[in-house]
């Protein structure tokens, strides 16, 4: 029997996704393509102590079905925590726990977009989001990412040209795939401009705590006077992502509706990692945490942009994050980084081809991006001498 699948899944391309897990787990292949946080760094033992405790001291709350919005407890938590690190003023009506913040960009892609809406993204963009659209049939429009963030006068053109726009996506500190980081002065220029054309904007930040530089960036939301901003935050890089905790905040109305997309999702975000996550930060210092990932990911970070710069093409373009898992690069030419990965691969080399992230994922492009948090620091410079000397003699033909 032929399978027919619903008109939904036709342009989505499962394969990058696919291929950087499949080639993060295999340990003859240095991978630059995951965007794992580094394991070595999870807490393990603390989770451990807490998940036997949890379990005898609260098995029916840990084992149990639990409530669509979340635990309440941890709403709480999340709560305090959001306005004390991103000054994010929100009610507990007001927050949704999520099965990662993947799932809450799919619940706001399902309850807000209609077949053939407009939708605005970064460009280069985070492809889980992108699929998570185009699931629902979106019309993608890709604004230039710059090193300072989105284009904003791009930005206002196309949102002049499509006044009907539905919603706007922005990863506004260390981008992925890019790692750039939009200026504080920038993100009130955006906000104004959202405000100027009464948009929705999801504003997707899992590494806004992993910067380098000492300097906190401000959140979208944190200026949000006209609720237009919703948020989406999570815990996979900062705690674990196998916890799989995601959160949407944003005012009740979506909520409401948001947790009514995901009964028929899921019924509700799995209660021990909730649990588990919320005495993790009530027993222990997760700030001291996050240090040692800014001090690791800034150390690797580093250690990738010396190696660029010494084993890489002069001609080659590349980012220098302030923060964040990942930086991009563009070989400058005609070189077709889907067809080169094939040619890495043998040569037990891996990153993830530029095209992944574009809307037109049809286009060949000359770009890729590169992952340094979840490569050794002694991987680092052995795979990016074997990378180069491809790039070169690519480069060269």
């Amino acid at each position: 029997m032929q399978i027919e699948l619903s008109n939904r899944m036709n342009n989505i391309d499962p394969k990058p996704l696919k291929d950087m897990f499949v080639y993060g787990i295999d340990p003859d292949i240095i991978s630059f393509a995951c965007g794992n946080p580094d394991s070595a760094l999870f807490p393990n033992a603390q989770l451990s102590e807490i998940a036997a405790r949890v379990l005898l001291e609260m098995p029916v709350q840990s084992l149990q079905y639990g409530t669509t919005n979340g635990y309440a407890p941890f709403i709480n938590t999340v709560i305090k925590r959001l306005n004390e690190v991103e000054k994010i003023t929100c009610a507990p009506n007001e927050l949704l726990i999520t099965s990662g913040a993947q799932q809450g960009m799919e619940l706001i892609a399902k309850i807000l977009i209609n077949e053939g809406d407009t939708v605005i993204v970064d460009e280069p963009t985070f492809i889980g989001a992108m699929n998570a659209f185009r699931s629902y049939g979106a019309k993608l429009i890709g604004i230039p990412l710059r090193d300072d963030g989105m284009d904003l006068d791009i930005l206002e053109q196309k949102l002049r040209e499509n006044p009907k726009t539905k919603l706007i996506y922005s990863i506004p500190t260390a981008s992925n795939p890019m790692g750039s980081t939009m200026s504080e002065e920038k993100r009130k220029e955006f906000y104004s401009i959202i405000k100027k054309y009464r948009v929705f904007v999801l504003e997707d930040n899992p590494y806004g705590e992993l910067y380098f530089d000492g300097i906190h960036r401000p959140t979208l939301k944190s200026f949000d006077t006209e609720n237009l901003i919703l948020y989406c935050g999570s815990f996979s890089k900062i705690l674990s992502p196998g916890l799989r905790i995601g959160y949407v905040c944003a005012q009740k109305e979506i909520i409401d509706a948001l947790a009514t997309a995901k009964q028929t999702a899921d019924l509700q975000t799995a209660v021990l990692p909730q649990l588990m996550a919320n005495e993790y930060l009530k027993t222990y210092d997760i700030n001291a945490h996050i240090e040692k990932l800014r001090n690791c990911y800034k150390e690797k970070c580093y250690l990738m942009l010396d190696c660029i710069k010494t084993y890489f093409p002069e001609t080659i373009y590349y980012t220098k994050p302030v923060g964040g898992l990942f930086l991009w690069c563009d070989l400058m030419s005609d070189i077709d980084t889907n067809q080169l990965i094939n040619k890495c691969v043998e040569q037990k080399i891996a990153y993830v081809p530029g095209y992944a992230f574009m809307t037109d994922i049809n286009k060949p492009y000359s770009t890729l991006r590169l992952n340094y948090s979840a490569v050794s620091k002694e991987k680092i410079p052995e795979g990016l001498e074997k990378l180069g000397k491809i790039l070169k003699n690519e480069l060269r033909n």
